[in-house]
């Protein structure tokens, strides 16, 4: 089974290289891209982790705690 995913994730890392054409370039320049896009993509999660989840909890989190009050006094 180990060697099944193992297959499974080489297959899909290849097809991403052969994709992005990255199999072309040297080990430190491929390195170093994958670094810059793991920090682009750390920063998008975080803008959208503090900025957009908060303007949705602005928005929406009066509303859920009205729903919560109704369900108290009434119970």
């Amino acid at each position: 089974m180990l060697q099944e995913l193992l297959k499974f994730i080489n297959y899909w890392y290849f097809r991403y290289l052969l994709i992005t054409e990255l199999y072309m370039v040297e080990k430190w320049e491929r390195v170093m891209i994958h670094i810059v896009l793991l920090i682009i993509f750390t920063i998008i999660g975080l803008f959208n982790w503090i900025v957009v989840l908060g303007a949705i909890g602005y928005f929406v989190g009066p509303v859920i705690n009205d729903n919560i009050k109704r369900q108290v006094m009434y119970s």
